[in-house]
This record gives structure tokens, sequence and C-alpha cells, in this order.
């Protein structure tokens, strides 16, 4: 049986796509009853605009760089 350490190497290492899919998954599970019907509307619109093409994402290295030019 596989031990959490076994889960977590196994998945930092696939693809950045999968990884992502792959959190994107895990805080859905833990947010799932906790969010309000305004904040889920919300999100499915990001998510519809990022599926459209409308929006695009980045990484988290990007944002993290934007954030400290700002606050620069």
């Amino acid at each position: 049986m596989a031990t959490m350490i076994d889960i977590i190497a196994g998945a930092l290492e696939l693809p950045r796509s999968d990884r992502s899919y792959l959190a994107a998954k895990l805080i859905e599970s833990l947010e799932e009853e906790e969010l309000s019907p305004e904040w889920r509307d919300e999100l499915d619109a990001r998510v519809a605009r990022w599926n459209s093409g409308e929006t695009k994402a980045i990484c988290s290295e990007e944002v993290h760089r934007k954030i400290e030019q700002i606050l620069s």
C-alpha cells in the first residue's frame, strides 16, 4: 500500500498541467461544502472564461512576481 509520501512523490513527478488539475480537485474537495452559492457561481464563470479561451492561466511564480512588483 502506498504511503502519503509515495503519493506526494508520484504527484510531484506529474507534468505541470496534471499537478494543477490535481491540486484544483483536492482544493475543491476541501471547499465543496463551504462555498456560498455566489462564490460557486463566480468560480464556474471563471472556469468557463478559461475554457473558452477568454482568459488564460498563469503560473504561481508569475503571480508572485507581479505582486512583488506592485508592492515595491
